[in-house]
């Protein structure tokens, strides 16, 4: 089930930033980051809405190794679609190589016949809890450090700009979001920054599951095992 307007990256630099101020039901917050890439500016806002919700937004600071985006950081300016599927330089959350938990949680399920609930007990470390501002708190440092953006997401429907810049399944199925549920379809902020060290932020609402049953079951190759 793929997002409906499809999957890619935009590539770019940052022109400026700016959050939401208007907190309220009937908004979302977003930090909106203004990338130019080439003679275009292209809107992406980063949904980092809490839903009133003290713990509603969780986030994640990866640091990477560059030679693992060697094609992504080659990429010339611009929206580039991609094949969700693996190779094709989509990101999954639970299935790149890259963004794998500590060797810890992958021991932590090895040793368990309950693999979800040992992996549960180990990858929220790795994630912070809370607040919007408190996620854009964390991303601003890599922006104001970027010398190039890879913003991973949806391609807006008309006009230039990339949204869905977050987890992309592990929606419940009560959820108006559901149906675009899929694998190799994550949104994220990948920065270049100006000492060309390489991290990412992700992100991902509380209401969204931790996927991690096929996340501990992660082969070295990267290939889900069988269960």
């Amino acid at each position: 089930m793929p997002l409906f307007d499809g999957y890619g990256v935009l590539v770019g630099t940052l022109l400026k930033y700016y959050c939401d101020h208007d907190f309220s039901e009937q908004t979302y917050y977003h930090c909106n980051l203004k990338v130019r890439a080439g003679r275009r500016i292209f809107r992406c806002p980063v949904d980092l809405d809490h839903k009133q919700d003290a713990h509603g937004v969780q986030w994640r600071l990866v640091e990477l190794e560059p030679a693992n985006f060697h094609r992504i950081l080659h990429f010339q300016e611009g929206w580039h679609p991609l094949d969700s599927q693996p190779g094709s330089g989509a990101i999954d959350y639970y299935r790149s190589q890259e963004f794998q938990p500590t060797s810890d949680c992958q021991q932590a399920a090895s040793d368990s016949i309950h693999l979800e609930t040992a992996c549960d007990s180990v990858l929220p470390v790795s994630w912070k809890y809370g607040t919007g501002p408190a996620a854009f708190r964390d991303l601003e440092p890599l922006l104001t450090h970027s010398r190039k953006l890879f913003i991973f997401g949806e391609p807006f429907r008309t006009g230039n700009g990339v949204h869905n810049i977050h987890q992309n399944q592990g929606d419940p199925p009560d959820s108006q979001w559901y149906p675009e549920n899929g694998t190799w379809q994550d949104g994220a902020v990948v920065v270049l920054r100006r000492d060309n060290t390489l991290a990412a932020f992700l992100c991902k609402f509380n209401t969204q599951r931790f996927l991690t049953d096929s996340l501990c079951l992660l082969s070295s190759d990267g290939k889900e095992r069988e269960k």
